[in-house]
């Protein structure tokens, strides 16, 4: 009976960290490119990942004012997705913004973005703005 629950707990970690992914900086770099982040933002991108999730897939922050950021991008649920709180303009599930396929979450960020610019996340104009940024040329 022991050997049996030890297995049942083995397999179910295993399916769990299959969701769970860190990017490297490169690998990162390399996914937004290719779902259209223009090269010349890019550094500016990365810096704010690493700031805001240190390049996790299932980071999440509660803030003071009740709402929750998700993601490797740290998408807020009070304006951006799905979690019973607030709006969802991005039009998605905020857990889908915790798994290793980020398509979705830079497909959101680009919104973000596209509204509020990097002055959308704290991470980057506390830590990115104005200061150097990471280097991504060993990427290409």
């Amino acid at each position: 009976m022991k050997f049996a629950f030890a297995v049942l707990i083995a397999i179910a970690a295993s399916c769990s960290v299959g969701e769970a992914k860190t990017f490297t900086k490169c690998e990162l770099v390399k996914a937004m490119y290719n779902r259209g982040i223009s090269k010349k933002l890019l550094p500016d991108w990365a810096c704010l990942v690493q700031w805001e999730s240190s390049y996790s897939t299932t980071a999440t922050h509660k803030n003071t004012d009740g709402s929750t950021d998700y993601g490797i991008f740290q998408i807020n649920n009070a304006y951006w997705c799905d979690s019973h709180y607030g709006s969802n303009l991005c039009n998605i599930p905020c857990q889908n913004l915790l798994t290793d396929d980020i398509s979705e979450d830079i497909k959101c960020a680009k919104m973000v973005y596209s509204h509020h610019g990097f002055n959308a996340w704290y991470g980057w104009v506390d830590h990115c703005r104005g200061k150097a940024l990471p280097d991504i040329r060993e990427c290409f």
